[in-house]
């Protein structure tokens, strides 16, 4: 329920849960200096250093929230018709430095893209312009038609606690079967790994992971690109995408992780 300010709530029995960023800083000094005990969402972005703070973040959100997602309108269902026809599926959506220099140095190669960059006004073709309820928004042909996805995240510096932060931009390929590479941040394919996930080294040099620039990893993934040949996938590929794609929509284990790393740290909190 919404905080009413007419009505008077137990301090033993009433946790407050609001943004992190929210910018009703003197109300929630209010709920403080009164003994309330608050909690700060963060789960939607980068992980945050604050020991003052109760925050509710989790770096591995975005995998159990679209895993879930994905699972509830039916996308775990899609089956791949592949055409090869386009080198690389580059989605962008708000303007960012790091995406601003991998637009000019793609040049060359984006006639043979399938990208977008929503806050410059390109689209996806036959794309829904997005509004809250089509964020998720999936088309087959998008992956059916390219050969890999040109993933660019976020964040592409190191966050306050030095944790790799994935949101679903990386994990759309996997739900959908498509091989990747990621213009993120350092380890973030050595973060996948290590949640079980396979990578693409049979297809790409991948040492671009472990380059401490971005703008050196940039330069990496311009030069997979204009060095990758379009090409049918062999069959080491499509296992690691088998693998991915079964590892993501399982949703028991999703659900498990919610309830042990968000829902039982949450309660604790709430109960001591």
């Amino acid at each position: 329920m919404y905080y009413d300010p007419v009505k008077t709530y137990d301090k033993q029995s009433t946790v407050f849960f609001v943004n992190y960023k929210s910018k009703a800083t003197s109300l929630q000094n209010w709920f403080v200096n009164e003994g309330y005990k608050i909690v700060y969402d963060n789960l939607w972005e980068g992980m945050q250093v604050d020991g003052s703070k109760y925050i509710l973040q989790n770096p591995n959100w975005f995998r159990y929230n679209e895993s879930l997602w994905y699972k509830h309108i039916g996308y775990d269902t899609y089956q791949p018709d592949r055409q090869y026809k386009h080198l690389a599926l580059m989605p962008m959506r708000r303007i960012k430095p790091h995406r601003n220099l991998a637009e000019i140095k793609l040049q060359p190669w984006l006639d043979d893209f399938v990208w977008s960059y929503v806050f410059k006004k390109r689209y996806l073709p036959d794309d829904v312009i997005e509004q809250h309820d089509t964020q998720r928004y999936f088309d087959p042909g998008w992956y059916d038609q390219t050969c890999f996805s040109f993933v660019s995240e976020s964040e592409v510096a190191p966050g306050p606690t030095n944790t790799v932060f994935i949101t679903e931009k990386t994990y759309k390929p996997i739900a959908f079967r498509h091989p990747f590479v990621i213009m993120g941040q350092q380890g973030i394919l050595k973060s996948l790994q290590d949640n079980g996930f396979e990578t693409f080294e049979n297809l790409f040099d991948e040492s671009y992971d472990t380059e401490t620039s971005w703008l050196k990893r940039l330069d990496c993934l311009v030069s997979i690109v204009q060095q990758f040949n379009k090409q049918p996938y062999d069959t080491l590929t499509e296992q690691k995408l088998k693998h991915n794609h079964a590892l993501f929509f399982d949703t028991q284990l999703a659900a498990k992780h919610i309830i042990e790393e968000i829902i039982y740290p949450l309660l604790n909190y709430a109960e001591t």
